[in-house]
C-alpha cells in the first residue's frame, strides 16, 4: 500500500479542512463526499495494538479540534460584540466535539483493524453512529449543527434521500463513501479506480432518484404568509431595554404593509411572521396590557393573526417563546416556547439554565384554520422538534431567528453562521415533505419548498416584507412516519463491532503504512 504523505496528523488536519470547504456557503458541497478518507486511509493504516489505538484518538481528536474550530470560529468572532465569556463557551465546545470525534476514530480504527470490516461499513458505522450521538444522543447537550451531510442541501436533489433515511442516514451514506475513497487510497491503482468509480456510481444514482423524485412529487398549497424583516440593529437591541423595546416596535410597524382596502383580501394572508424577539420583552403575565394592544393592533391592521417572537413569563429571566396575537388584546394568544437551547450559551449542566426551556413543542394555529410547527433559532437544526410538530398537524415550518448577531451590513460583522443557519430548514423540509419560511431580524429571509429548494426572497440588513406561498406534498414522508430509524441501529452496530467482533484479532501481516513523521 503507498504510504499517507505526511503522517496521521496531517491526514487528519487535511479531513478537517476538507469537511469546512464544503460546509455553506461554499460552492463546492461535493467534498463532505471525499472528506473522511484521508483520516479513514491513515487510521486503518496503524497496527491494532495499543499504541495504534493511542494514535487513532490522537488523530481523532486532532481532525475534530480543527473541524469544529473552525466551523465554530463564527462564535467568538461574534460573541466578542456581546461579551468575552463566549469564548471559553467556545473553547468547552469544541473540546468536547472533538471527543466525539476521537471516539468515531478509535471506533474506526478497531473496526477497521480488529474487525477487519471494510472500510466503508466501518466508516458509516463509526462516523454515522457518532453523528447521532452528537446530534439527538445527548439529550438537552446534544448539538445537531452541520452534520456530515448538511452540505447535500446544496444540491437538492443529493439530499432527497432524507425523506426515506433523514440526516443521519444520509450521513451515514457520506461517511460510508469516505470509507470507500479510503479503500481507493489504500488499494492498488487497478482496485483503486474501482473504488472510486463505484463511489461516483452512488453519488450519480443518488442525484439521479432525487432529480426524478424531484420531477414527479406534486406539492399542494398550504397558505400565504406575509414575511416581515424589521433590521434592527445588534447595537440597538441589546442596549437600554426600554430604547430596544421602541426600536424594535418602530421598526415592525415600518416593515408593515398599509392596511388593504375594505373590498379587498387581507394583506396579511394566512399568516404574518416576525422573527425571534421582535418584541423583546413579555408578552404575557401582568403590566403589559398596553403592549398587547399594540400588537393586536398589527393584526387588525393586517386581517390576519400575527406569530411574533416574544418574551414569555417563567422560572429565572423567562422564556424564548413564539406566540399568535390576534386582534383581541384580552384574550389568551398561543404560545409556544422555544425546547431546544443552545449547550453552553443558553443550557450548561451543572448550572440553572439562563432561559427557561419549553416542556414540550406546541403546533399553533394560523388564520386560515391550517396549522404551523413554530421552530426558534437552533430548532431547525435537527429532526426534532421539527419532526413532533409535523406528526402533530403542522403543515409549514416557521423558523423566527434573530441573526443580527451573525452578520450586519459592515462586511467586518459578516460570518459563515449566517449562511450556514437557514441551511438547516432545507433539511427540515425535505426531511418532512412540508415547506418552511425563515425570518431573521435583518436575514435571511427565505422560502423553502417541500423538496428543499431555497428562496432568498428579501435582501439581507435592510427592512422590508413580502408575501409568500408555502406548500407541502399531499402524503407523509418516510421520515416522518418514523419508518426507518438510523440513529440507534447505527449505534448498537457499533457497539457489535467493537465488542464480539472485535474478538477476532488483527488480520496477519497488518501493513502499517504511514508516516509517523
Amino acid at each position: 500500500m503507498p504510504r499517507v504523505p505526511g503522517g496521521i496528523y496531517t491526514a487528519a488536519v487535511l479531513s478537517a479542512v476538507l469537511a469546512v470547504g464544503a460546509a455553506p456557503p461554499s460552492p463546492l458541497p461535493l467534498l463532505t463526499i471525499v472528506a473522511l478518507a484521508p483520516l479513514a486511509a491513515a487510521l486503518a493504516s496503524l497496527t491494532p495494538d495499543r499504541a495504534g489505538r493511542l494514535r487513532a484518538l490522537r488523530a481523532g481528536a486532532l481532525h475534530g479540534a480543527v473541524q469544529w474550530g473552525l466551523l465554530l470560529l463564527w462564535v467568538p468572532r461574534a460573541g466578542l460584540r456581546v461579551g468575552a465569556w463566549v469564548v471559553p463557551g467556545w473553547i468547552a465546545m469544541v473540546g468536547s466535539l472533538a471527543i466525539l470525534a476521537a471516539l468515531a476514530a478509535a471506533a474506526f480504527h478497531h473496526l477497521s483493524t480488529r474487525a477487519r470490516w471494510p472500510l466503508w461499513a466501518a466508516a458509516g458505522i463509526a462516523w454515522g453512529g457518532v453523528e447521532w450521538v452528537r446530534a439527538s444522543g445527548l439529550g438537552p447537550m446534544s448539538f445537531p449543527w452541520m452534520g456530515m451531510a448538511l452540505p447535500l442541501v446544496g444540491i437538492p436533489s443529493l439530499a432527497q434521500g432524507a425523506a426515506v433515511v433523514g440526516e443521519i442516514g444520509l450521513a451515514l451514506m457520506v461517511a460510508a463513501c469516505g470509507g470507500w475513497v479510503a479503500q481507493a487510497l489504500r488499494a492498488p491503482r487497478e482496485r483503486g479506480l474501482r473504488a472510486l468509480v463505484g463511489v461516483a456510481a452512488v453519488v450519480l444514482l443518488t442525484s439521479a432518484a432525487g432529480a426524478v423524485r424531484m420531477a414527479v412529487v406534486a406539492p399542494e398549497p398550504v397558505a400565504r404568509v406575509l414575511l416581515v424583516q424589521p433590521a434592527v440593529p445588534l447595537e440597538v437591541k441589546r442596549g437600554d431595554p426600554a430604547v430596544a423595546l421602541t426600536a424594535s416596535l418602530e421598526a415592525v410597524e415600518a416593515a408593515l404593509p398599509p392596511p388593504a382596502p375594505p373590498v379587498a383580501p387581507p394583506v396579511g394572508g394566512a399568516l404574518v411572521v416576525l422573527p425571534e424577539t421582535a418584541v423583546p420583552t413579555r408578552l404575557d403575565g401582568d403590566g403589559v396590557g398596553a403592549l398587547r394592544e399594540r400588537v393586536a393592533g398589527w393584526a387588525l391592521r393586517m386581517g390576519a393573526p400575527i406569530a411574533v417572537g416574544a418574551w414569555a413569563e417563567g422560572p429565572g429571566r423567562g422564556g424564548n417563546a413564539v406566540f399568535v396575537a390576534g386582534g383581541d388584546p384580552e384574550a389568551e394568544w398561543p404560545v409556544s416556547w422555544k425546547v431546544r437551547l443552545v449547550p453552553g450559551v443558553e443550557w450548561t449542566a451543572g448550572l440553572p439554565d439562563g432561559v427557561a426551556r419549553g416542556t414540550a413543542p406546541q403546533v399553533l394555529a394560523m388564520g386560515n384554520g391550517r396549522q404551523f410547527a413554530p421552530l426558534v433559532c437552533i430548532e431547525a437544526a435537527g429532526a426534532s422538534p421539527a419532526r413532533e410538530l409535523v406528526r402533530s398537524g403542522a403543515e409549514i415550518l416557521v423558523n423566527v431567528t434573530n441573526d443580527a448577531w451573525l452578520a450586519e451590513a459592515p462586511w467586518w460583522t459578516r460570518t459563515a453562521a449566517f449562511h450556514q443557519h437557514p441551511a438547516h430548514l432545507a433539511m427540515r423540509a425535505i426531511e418532512l415533505g412540508v415547506g418552511g419560511v425563515r425570518v431573521g431580524n435583518n436575514g435571511r429571509t427565505e422560502t423553502v419548498d417541500p423538496i428543499g429548494v431555497r428562496s432568498l426572497v428579501l435582501p439581507a440588513h435592510v427592512p422590508g416584507q413580502i408575501s409568500v406561498a408555502v406548500e407541502r406534498l399531499p402524503d407523509e414522508t418516510l421520515f416522518t412516519r418514523g419508518a426507518v430509524p438510523f440513529g440507534p441501529p447505527v449505534l448498537f452496530l457499533s457497539i457489535v463491532g467493537l465488542g464480539l467482533l472485535g474478538r477476532r484479532g488483527a488480520a496477519p501481516g497488518r501493513d502499517e503504512g504511514v508516516d509517523r513523521g
